[in-house]
């Protein structure tokens, strides 16, 4: 069944030393109130969601009828702004920065969890050098990255979502060899 994957990761998550369990612990529990905030602002029905912890991060699969293009523009402004005012105020070592990737596809779910093609392009996208690479050049609290398929399919379909505020880019990252649609906060 195609359902809507979003997949979240702390940036610098283990990298600072200085990022102590206590931070760290810190650090996640801002980004589930962050996540979980930006969902109800959004109307990204939360509790309905199916849920992977990361660690550094959390792999969510929204319920098959939500549309996938709320995950995208409405979702990441609102990720932006619930960011914006507490990283003004956080030193480097506090400071909840996230990448976000968006993808949609058939997802298959067993007793251990959620897997597919579709969920492995969602990883790719979401660990890609040049998101990464995006992200820190920009020094921005949040970028969002769009599968090329999905971000066809959400431009074609949806007012919500403005072609014009991404930016296409490169992916390599194991097998995968393609493109994705960077978003990043004006």
């Amino acid at each position: 069944m195609n359902r809507t994957i979003i997949g979240t990761d702390i940036v610098g998550f283990g990298h600072d030393r200085r990022r102590d369990a206590g931070t760290q612990a810190y650090l996640r529990d801002r980004m589930y109130g962050v996540l979980t905030d930006a969902f109800k602002i959004t109307g990204l029905p939360w509790a309905d969601c199916r849920f992977e912890d990361r660690g550094d991060g959390v792999l969510i699969i929204t319920p098959p009828d939500v549309d996938p293009a709320e995950a995208m523009d409405p979702l990441a402004h609102h990720l932006a702004a619930l960011l914006r005012h507490p990283n003004r105020l956080a030193n480097p070592i506090s400071r909840l920065r996230l990448r976000v990737a968006v993808h949609s596809g058939r997802v298959h779910e067993d007793a251990f969890g959620v897997h597919g093609d579709a969920v492995v392009h969602l990883a790719r996208l979401l660990d890609a050098a040049a998101f990464k690479d995006a992200i820190e050049d920009a020094g921005a609290d949040l970028g969002l990255l769009v599968s090329a398929a999905l971000f066809r399919e959400a431009t074609a379909a949806s007012i919500m979502v403005n072609p014009a505020a991404y930016r296409e880019i490169a992916v390599t990252n194991k097998e995968t060899r393609t493109v994705a649609h960077l978003w990043l906060p004006g």
